[in-house]
């Protein structure tokens, strides 16, 4: 009975700490489905009904998983804001050179750009229809894509206020953010071989040892018996 309390009261505790977000509600909604956070309810349930003690270190590391979740997301959109940041300004530079003004490029652009970067020109565009002006709508993107948009931010408004050539101030920008993708594809790589270790760690070396060395040691150890 008491096993059975707990097993309960930690499936409860695990269905609050993996409740979705009204985001992921939403998403799951439209599928028509359950959020795949709750699938963990079972592997918690197993762990209660085995032991409440692994049940309870279950929930201490789906605890820690949900408490880091934000900042890997966090991590991600911003690599994925830096991939795209580079083709959003090509893009900006062809729309300028086309003959468009950079409130109309902003628009023109907004479906074409990768889809990290395009929530935050649509951000735009609405403060504009809003009735905001554009160097105020430009926030936006300083906002929503952080740190790496305010020179565009900075050029844009100045341009718009003042009348400065803008083309060659975006290029220079847009090689900029090139560069700064390259370093980081670059660091990417040489952090490779580091994170390939922990497989083969984990894996190929124990590996080797259940099937090369234990037999020679269960070989001699039988040969001791004789």
């Amino acid at each position: 009975m008491i096993v059975a309390i707990c097993s309960a009261t930690l499936v409860v505790i695990g269905f609050w700490l993996l409740r979705p977000k009204p985001a992921a509600r939403a998403r799951a909604a439209a599928r028509r489905r359950l959020p795949i956070r709750w699938v963990w309810l079972i592997p918690i349930g197993i762990a209660a009904m085995a032991a409440p003690a692994a049940g309870v270190a279950t929930l201490i590391v789906i605890g820690i998983w949900r408490h880091t979740a934000s900042a890997r997301r966090a991590a991600r959109a911003t690599r994925l804001i830096s991939a795209g940041y580079p083709d959003a300004l090509d893009l900006l530079v062809l729309s300028i050179r086309a003959g468009y003004i950079p409130a109309q490029a902003i628009i023109e652009i907004t479906p074409f750009v990768p889809h990290a970067l395009r929530e935050a020109l649509v951000a735009v565009d609405e403060a504009m229809r809003s009735g905001s002006r554009f160097a105020e709508a430009l926030q936006e993107l300083h906002l929503r894509l952080g740190p790496i948009a305010q020179p565009l931010t900075d050029s844009l408004s100045s341009a718009d206020r003042y009348g400065l050539p803008l083309a060659p101030v975006l290029e220079r920008l847009a090689f900029e953010a090139r560069q700064h993708r390259r370093r980081e594809a670059d660091a990417t790589a040489r952090e490779l071989p580091v994170r390939l270790s922990v497989p083969l760690v984990l894996c190929t070396l124990p590996s080797f040892v259940l099937l090369a060395v234990v037999p020679l040691l269960l070989g001699a150890l039988s040969s001791l018996h004789t």
